[in-house]
């Protein structure tokens, strides 16, 4: 783009021959057909040797159970907002991160819901969401003035680098699905910032946001401010508020995704956000030095201690070593074309060396990938004027400086992995001299950066087989085997186990034929209070000593659940109305304990030998409903009604005062009504929802319901985006006819 010219800037071509229209558009696909198919092949080579990496820690243990129970509901018509049978990680409109208010993430969920191998059926989800990066990511480079065939490189090439494939890629895919639809959104935002419909800015920008992950507000916050200061600079600042509008209209799109987390949030452990720093998965500039290094793991604070196991702060082998062969006076004669770059990149950059934590947005780590897109698109820019072979041993001394620093700072951080730091270097040496010898700009010197790029990849998957920072919960990987396995259990299970116990035996056909953690209950048909949640509820947590996970890693658990609460006749297990209760023997044995009043061991449920398994005697009261204690009161009848809402008539046989305790966590949301006129609804003990009835009520009906705190706000700033949107783009409309009129 220049100052001058409203027009988009046009990629140099490859060279090739002179050829016709109709043979130009046959070969048009075939640089993105390639990239697709390189990044395909990238992400099906860790499979080879570990058919789970992609069914990993948080991926396994939140986002798989989240996905099936999203394509559940969705296939039999309505959203899942309130899944009672999960209790702590129930609340999907207070999570956020679900993604189920993202048609794309829907649409691949119920893709996938069919497959009973739930390894694959991820696998194939997130090789489609780095397929979507790859896209978008060519089409930004071309759009930035990128050769087409470098283009298709640089789209290979950032779905397989280091925190994306490694981190990203095995535990987190939300993470992942944001970073793939970036591009999109900074493509369009150029496009719109040229004159086009500012709809295809807020479509994207919808798109990244709803996700649920916050990065995505700051990564589309960011590409506006970048692309504001780029329409300043070059002329075109009457394209500035549309830009600033097109932000706004996507941020009221997604209210409905952030508010109820948070006005959620005070029940759970995200309310005490804070800024601070204590070094958790922050890098350094050092790490950014390794960043063609692909034998490097990082020193730095994470969930395990020392060097993280995966190479996260590699990017691309080619990067720093082409350094001294790039023609570095492009950056400085057309810096205003550029400026995107510059913003973006700094933004992050700056976010990522700041502290650890600021409110609720930490571990900055997590923002590599965003600025590995600009990093990328510059080396990129720089590299389509081809290389400078003038001094060339200086140049070469230069690059193979460069590896050996890379592969010394490998060593420095991890010294007993210095066989794959020399023979990572060597592999690096030897691509550059190939890459050199053909050409930066090439067809040959762009094939070289793919097939390099995957011979790299072969060897980290060999070195990284897994991704053990973070939990391997290595569950069983069958729904009909989940399902039939843990039939065995009926009613609300509460499950006393930790899960940094009898690590040995965690393993699909040993510990997990008895327990299972996260939210894989719910894909096992069993409802539970073991489920994995990103909020939290802090009063029944506490309690029962869980943690995010729903692993609980204390003793007195056991007791605490045969205890009354205070005010209470029966304990806590009758109040959660739980049915099963599963004990980890290495956390509290309790096989030979006496039975608590109206339960008994049942041995034959006892698969694996590490847990005792206790049963109710006799079925609960109210039998459809979800009360679990009335005072004074008689209780007629309950129901569920409908997927959370319940109904239940009483009559009084006292004169004091009356209340209704449910099986329910009581979620900011809840309203109460008794014969219409609405009633208190309070947090009751350790976090159940208690109805107080009016005194001067002799009986009646009680209507509870549950709707997301803030819904109404949400669905008006919904209704104005949606407004703002439409006025956007018929304004558009009618500025492109006026100017073909004109």
């Amino acid at each position: 783009m220049s100052v001058t010219t409203s027009t988009a800037p046009v990629a140099p071509s490859d060279a090739e021959p002179a050829a016709s229209g109709r043979r130009t558009r046959r070969r048009l696909p075939l640089a993105p057909l390639l990239m697709l198919a390189a990044v395909a092949v990238g992400a099906g080579l860790p499979l080879i040797g570990n058919h789970i990496f992609y069914f990993w820690d948080d991926t396994a243990g939140a986002a798989v159970p989240v996905w099936h129970r999203i394509a559940e509901s969705v296939l039999h018509g309505h959203l899942p907002l309130l899944s009672l049978d999960l209790w702590r990680g129930g609340n999907f409109a207070a999570e956020a991160a679900t993604g189920m208010w993202n048609p794309v993430v829907v649409a691949v969920a119920i893709a996938v819901y069919p497959i009973d191998n739930l390894a694959a059926g991820i696998a194939l989800g997130k090789a489609f969401f780095m397929l979507v990066m790859a896209g978008g990511t060519y089409l930004l480079a071309r759009d930035v003035g990128v050769r087409r065939s470098l283009a298709a490189a640089v789209g290979a090439v950032l779905p397989l680098a280091g925190y994306s494939f490694f981190m990203d890629g095995t535990a987190w895919v939300n993470a992942l699905m944001l970073t793939a639809f970036t591009p999109w959104l900074w493509w369009t935002a150029r496009l719109v910032a040229r004159g086009r419909s500012p709809l295809l800015l807020v479509l994207t920008g919808y798109l990244a946001v709803s996700i649920g992950n916050p990065y995505g507000l700051l990564a589309c916050g960011f590409v506006i401010l970048a692309g504001s200061v780029d329409a300043w600079l070059s002329g075109r600042r009457g394209r500035i508020g549309v830009l600033l509008l097109s932000g706004v209209a996507v941020a009221l799109l997604n209210v409905q995704v952030y508010l109820p987390l948070l006005l959620t949030s005070s029940v759970g452990f995200r309310a005490a956000a804070e800024t601070l720093n204590n070094g958790f998965l922050k890098p350094s500039v050092t790490n950014l030095l390794e960043l063609s290094t692909p034998s490097a793991q990082p020193l730095t604070a994470n969930f395990l201690s020392g060097n993280l196991t995966v190479p996260v702060a590699y990017l691309a082998w080619f990067v720093l070593p082409t350094l001294p062969w790039l023609r570095w006076t492009l950056l400085r004669e057309r810096w205003r074309e550029h400026v995107e770059l510059y913003v973006f990149g700094g933004c992050f950059l700056l976010l990522m060396l700041g502290p650890s934590q600021i409110w609720m947005f930490r571990w900055p780590l997590r923002l590599i990938d965003f600025f590995w897109f600009p990093v990328l698109l510059l080396w990129a820019l720089l590299a389509g004027q081809g290389p400078v072979r003038t001094r060339w041993r200086w140049r070469a001394a230069v690059s193979a400086l460069v590896v050996a620093v890379g592969a010394y700072l490998a060593w420095g951080e991890l010294p007993r992995t210095w066989r794959w730091d020399v023979l990572g270097a060597v592999v690096v040496l030897a691509l550059v001299g190939v890459l050199v010898r053909f050409g930066l700009s090439t067809r040959a010197g762009c094939v070289a950066l793919v097939v390099g790029s995957l011979l790299v990849l072969g060897l980290q998957v060999v070195w990284f087989p897994g991704n053990f920072t973070v939990t391997n919960y290595q569950f069983p990987t069958s729904v009909a085997g989940l399902q039939a396995r843990f039939a065995k259990y009926h009613g609300n299970v509460v499950q006393l186990s930790d899960i940094g116990l009898d690590v040995p035996e965690r393993l699909p056909d040993q510990a997990y034929t008895d327990v299972l953690y996260g939210s894989m209950y719910s894909v096992a048909g069993v409802e539970s209070t073991t489920a994995y949640s990103g909020i939290g509820f802090s009063k029944l947590d506490g309690r029962l000593c869980q943690s995010y996970q729903g692993s609980v890693n204390c003793p007195a658990s056991w007791t605490r659940l045969w205890l009354p609460p205070d005010g209470y006749p029966v304990p806590l297990a009758d109040l959660l109305r739980a049915r099963t209760v599963v004990v980890q023997n290495s956390l509290v044995d309790t096989r030979h304990r006496t039975p608590p009043p109206g339960w008994h061991r049942t041995p034959a449920d006892e698969s694996s030998g590490l847990t005792a398994v206790w049963t109710r005697d006799q079925a609960l009261p109210w039998p459809a409903g979800r009360l679990s204690h009335a005072a004074g009161v008689q209780v007629l009848s309950d129901a569920v009604t409908g997927q959370v809402d319940e109904h239940l008539t009483y009559r009084r046989t006292g004169t004091g005062p009356a209340a209704l305790t449910f099986a329910r966590l009581a979620w900011p949301g809840y309203t109460a009504t008794v014969d219409g006129r609405p009633t208190a609804v309070r947090s009751g003990p350790y976090g159940l929802l208690v109805v107080d009835l009016p005194a001067g009520a002799n009986g009646g009906a009680v209507q509870l319901s549950w709707s997301p705190p803030g819904w109404r706000a949400s669905a008006v700033a919904f209704g104005l985006g949606i407004a703002l949107a439409a006025g956007l783009g018929a304004w558009s409309v009618m500025v492109r006819r006026r100017v073909r009129r004109g």
